[in-house]
């Protein structure tokens, strides 16, 4: 017998809802980074609601849209924080 395990998150377009200001989060994302193309890619990034937006993680990419997030709680999201805080 197989067991299978499940974990089910729900994606979140910006209009319908924000994450957490300063939480980790999946995003799929469009734009540019020198000659890179970014294309409903998927990336890390936290929003900020100071006025500096979305914050994408490990990219500086230019003009991009964020389609959809996810929350990374469901699998271990508060760890993936901490680790980035502490690099």
């Amino acid at each position: 017998m197989m067991i299978e395990r499940q974990v089910i998150t729900t994606w979140y377009t910006p209009s319908e809802k924000l994450p957490k200001e300063g939480d980790i989060v999946v995003v799929t994302v469009s734009g540019r980074n020198g000659n890179m193309t970014f294309d409903h890619a998927f990336a890390l990034a936290s929003y900020f609601d100071d006025g500096s937006g979305w914050m994408i993680e490990d990219y500086i990419i230019d003009d991009f849209s964020i389609h959809a997030w996810c929350d990374l709680d469901p699998y271990g999201g508060t760890e993936v924080k901490k680790a980035y805080e502490n690099k």
